[in-house]
């Protein structure tokens, strides 16, 4: 979702706090869990809630283009967002996108609105959920643009970059790394 449809939540929450450590995703972190261990220990330091967060996600536009296209696919194919962003804070983003089915993580959150920890899914959560549609007859087609989709992509029926860093593309040379919406609904088509 975050980089494929919607700008970074953490980015966001960077240029709010003032705390430029928010910056780093998957594409600088590859093991999510380190990344978010990383983000709660800033939050700790700094005192931030997860209003603080969902505040930040409010903010964001989805980016250019980003509905047309979701709503394109929509006319031919059954759309799933596999994320590893939080239910708590990726709620704005899902009421601008129409409300797709997100399938997330949860946030461990306090009573005084302090983030302890987080449950995923699972550690290969994209993976997982790509083998239980494909179980169930589902073929699959992926896009993503960070390492945290390299799990998808391993067993989709085929998987696209939308928008990766040439660092992280060049790595995987074999995934094709699309530029624009229109290119990636055109290679979703040609998969049929």
């Amino acid at each position: 979702m975050e980089g494929t449809l919607t700008p970074e939540i953490w980015e966001q929450v960077a240029i709010d706090s003032g705390i430029s450590e928010f910056n780093k995703t998957t594409r600088d972190i590859p093991s999510y869990t380190e990344l978010m261990d990383h983000r709660i220990n800033i939050m700790k330091q700094h005192n931030l809630k997860l209003a603080d967060i969902v505040d930040a996600s409010k903010k964001l536009d989805l980016l250019d283009g980003a509905l047309d296209f979701l709503n394109q696919v929509r006319q031919e194919f059954q759309v799933v967002i596999l994320s590893d962003t939080f239910h708590e804070i990726a709620y704005p983003l899902m009421e601008k996108l129409g409300y797709p089915l997100l399938l997330c993580h949860q946030l461990d959150v306090d009573n005084d609105d302090n983030i302890r920890g987080y449950k995923l899914r699972d550690l290969k959560s994209k993976r997982q959920a790509i083998l239980g549609f494909q179980s169930m007859g589902y073929r699959c087609l992926a896009a993503g643009d960070s390492y945290n989709d390299l799990q998808m992509f391993e067993v989709a029926d085929r998987g696209f970059f939308i928008n990766a860093p040439e660092s992280i593309s060049c790595s995987m040379s074999e995934i094709p790394n699309l530029k624009t919406y229109s290119d990636l609904l055109d290679a979703f088509r040609n998969c049929n």
